[in-house]
């Protein structure tokens, strides 16, 4: 989906009557000069606030600010190699489209299988190295969905990697257990136990997965760390940005949400709703019902101000919700 264009601002002011003398005493009355300095700043503000407006999307477009890009990818559970290598195409392109940073889905090398523990890896393991080997010369990163084995202990997690290895690694803290089979987490899995922030071009990032999501809480723990941008990977039949607005809205946060399409485990059709969101709610680019990537900027360093003046977030006590 291409990013939103901003119209070019046209920055000559009208000129209004160019044959008078603006002043008392110099061919026109004090009424007639008051009348045509209010018609003049009319024109300058009519001009200056369209500017004013105007600018996001000018950072934007100048590159300004963090680019993202978000991939969607088929599920295809249970097959971590064709995951593999279909990502790494789609993380070159990425990067070739300027992208700072590239998130992919929850659980994206092995999806929901039963021998899930069969296909595992470690952090370290080869989509990891695979992902390090491409990023080499670059700053970028890569955040995307292992199905993560430790030891004798299995954990659904976001890896960022960058050229230099694991930049940090976050476990899944809510497990989904209303489901059966693979869908049931707690049988499989060890929920993390704590929130995991990191840096991009000096601002603070949150991750979260799926489930961790629908709880509000989470969203506001993070804000409340002070980080501007979220990553929230998912796998399920959606995850559009009706359900990321009020959460971003809220809290002042921007958002990058990635979900699977294609067919899961089960052969139902996941939709996707891959998308991005700006720290005021307002959608900035999404992909539905197909593979492929999103990338746009956002202005992380306009979250603070944002945030000390939104009512949904300033007029919190945290003191009484303990």
């Amino acid at each position: 989906m291409a990013e939103k264009r901003f119209p070019k601002l046209d920055g000559r002011l009208a000129r209004a009557n160019p044959g008078w003398h603006y002043g008392p005493g110099r061919g026109c009355g004090g009424k007639v000069f008051w009348r045509l300095m209010k018609t003049n700043i009319i024109l300058i503000l009519a001009m200056a606030l369209p500017a004013f407006g105007e600018q996001g999307g000018k950072d934007e477009a100048l590159g300004k600010g963090i680019r993202l890009a978000v991939v969607q990818q088929d599920a295809n559970p249970g097959k971590p190699a064709e995951n593999r290598n279909k990502a790494l195409g789609f993380a070159r392109q990425a990067l070739e489209q300027g992208a700072e940073v590239v998130l992919f889905h929850e659980e994206m090398l092995v999806g929901c299988v039963k021998n899930l523990r069969e296909l595992a890896e470690p952090v370290d393991g080869p989509t990891t190295l695979a992902f390090q080997n491409l990023l080499r010369g670059s700053q970028a990163l890569i955040i995307y969905g292992l199905t993560e084995r430790d030891g004798d202990k299995y954990f659904i997690s976001a890896t960022v990697v960058s050229a230099d290895g694991v930049l940090t690694n976050y476990h899944k803290t809510h497990l989904w257990w209303n489901d059966e089979g693979p869908r049931h987490e707690p049988t499989f899995y060890q929920p993390g136990d704590r929130l995991v922030t990191f840096n991009v071009k000096g601002a603070k990032c949150g991750l979260m997965i799926c489930y961790d999501g629908d709880f509000p809480e989470m969203t506001r723990a993070y804000a409340n760390l002070g980080c501007s941008v979220l990553f929230w990977m998912n796998n399920r039949q959606s995850r559009g940005h009706a359900e990321v607005q009020d959460l971003a809205c809220r809290n002042s946060m921007i958002f990058a949400t990635s979900c699977c399409c294609g067919t899961d485990e089960s052969g139902r059709v996941c939709r996707g709703g891959s998308n991005i969101t700006d720290a005021t709610g307002r959608l900035l680019s999404e992909i539905w019902d197909h593979e492929g990537i999103i990338v746009t900027n956002v202005l992380p360093d306009r979250v603070p101000d944002l945030r000390a003046k939104n009512p949904w977030y300033r007029g919190q006590r945290p003191d009484l919700y303990r």
